[in-house]
């Protein structure tokens, strides 16, 4: 071998190299494309499922203001989200069709729940996510108006979400001129024995909740309420017995004061702090004396057992009232609240009542309904359910 050709062996190794090299550099420009891709579409995914849940609460919304589960009360196309403080190409459909009044399986709901479907979309990137979902007016938590009814089912028997307490089916606070036995449902509360160390009564119920709220805010709870004096009937067989005490909390500033009855309400966050309201304390609204009594074995409330009495007809009469039977007396809605103070977020499972009456004094018969939560600043979020249809498919709306 000459001189010349000294090294030309190497060339093939070096040359493969040089190939295998540019390959991976390729290869590799391919990859961090494709991973910038990625992550762009999921980020577009995300957003989209965003807007899917924002037209959601929408919809909530609207629905609790009294909108008819229906295309014309519900369904929208929101094309320009400036005002909500989303960027353009940006757009929610929200759609509540001829089958919005059934479930996902198909059984027919309440005539307080809806279902709709929802798409939130990033048109420049033609990213599409939607979600349908069962809103709720009535026993869920939902936006900023959100209500806990008892009425669900109606009829005899207590409200499907709720655990524990005692209700009269028939003496819930009704507008209007409707009578008992037509009212709605109300939780209930009765001590039907006058004085005694042993005649204090309780009644506590509570229900699922899914909401969160960003501290610090004040929660109000407002509900009507109404507590009468009855007539002694001389044992303890009827009283409500639910285990709890007298409310904790101290007397909210808008509470009339009282020593007859006090309602108060509490929540529990995801990871089981119990947190507690002021306390609502009021004096009965009136005297009905010992023509009107709670006894055994039935133990039903008076509503029930004298649906033509004047003191129950209608059926709003004398709620909101605290002592006596003067016109001055009337309340107004009952308020209390939770202030949480400190900061970050709070998501809560569990909402509860506290009904009160102690013992010794009189008999009475006390009522709670129409049970509002809402913030007095900042905002509660939270949909009672959806399902997400880029998952699972969707049955038609």
């Amino acid at each position: 071998m000459n001189a010349h050709q000294r090294g030309a062996s190497l060339l093939i190794p070096v040359l493969l190299l040089v190939t295998v090299g540019a390959f991976a550099v390729v290869v590799a420009v391919s990859q961090s494309g494709a991973d910038i891709h990625g992550t762009d579409a999921q980020a577009d995914a995300t957003e989209a499922l965003f807007l899917a849940e924002s037209g959601i609460e929408r919809a909530a919304r609207r629905f609790l203001a009294g909108s008819a589960c229906s295309n014309a009360g519900l369904s929208e196309n929101l094309a320009n989200l400036a005002t909500i403080g989303f960027g353009a190409n940006r757009t929610i459909t929200i759609t509540a069709g001829a089958s919005s009044g059934q479930d996902f399986a198909g059984a027919a709901l309440p005539a307080t729940q809806c279902r709709i479907q929802v798409t939130g979309q990033n048109t420049t990137s033609n990213v599409v996510r939607t979600v349908q979902a069962v809103i709720d007016r009535s026993e869920n938590y939902i936006g900023a108006a959100a209500v806990a009814g008892f009425d669900n089912p109606a009829g005899a028997g207590n409200p499907g979400s709720w655990t524990g307490g005692g209700y009269d089916f028939t003496g819930g606070n009704v507008a209007g001129a409707l009578n008992p036995n037509n009212c709605t449902r109300a939780a209930y509360a009765v001590k039907p024995r006058t004085g005694g160390g042993a005649s204090a009564a309780s009644n506590i119920g509570t229900a699922p909740v899914s909401f969160t709220v960003n501290r610090p805010v004040t929660l109000l709870v407002t509900f009507d309420y109404r507590i009468l004096r009855i007539g002694n009937s001389g044992s303890n067989t009827c009283v409500s017995a639910s285990g709890g005490g007298a409310c904790p909390g101290a007397a909210d500033a808008t509470s009339p004061g009282g020593t007859d009855g006090e309602v108060c309400f509490t929540l529990r966050d995801s990871a089981g702090t119990n947190y507690n309201s002021t306390k609502y304390a009021v004096d009965s609204s009136q005297n009905l004396g010992g023509a009107v009594q709670v006894v055994g074995p039935a133990c039903t409330p008076t509503t029930q057992q004298l649906p033509t009495n004047a003191a129950y007809t209608p059926c709003s009469l004398r709620y909101n009232y605290s002592g006596g039977s003067a016109a001055g007396n009337f309340t107004g809605r009952a308020t209390v609240r939770f202030t949480l103070a400190g900061a970050g977020t709070l998501s809560f499972d569990r909402i509860g009542y506290n009904m009160f009456i102690g013992a010794g004094g009189q008999a009475f018969e006390m009522w709670i309904d129409n049970v509002l939560v809402q913030p007095s600043t900042g905002a509660i979020a939270g949909v009672a359910a959806w399902r997400d249809c880029a998952v699972d498919t969707c049955p038609a709306v």
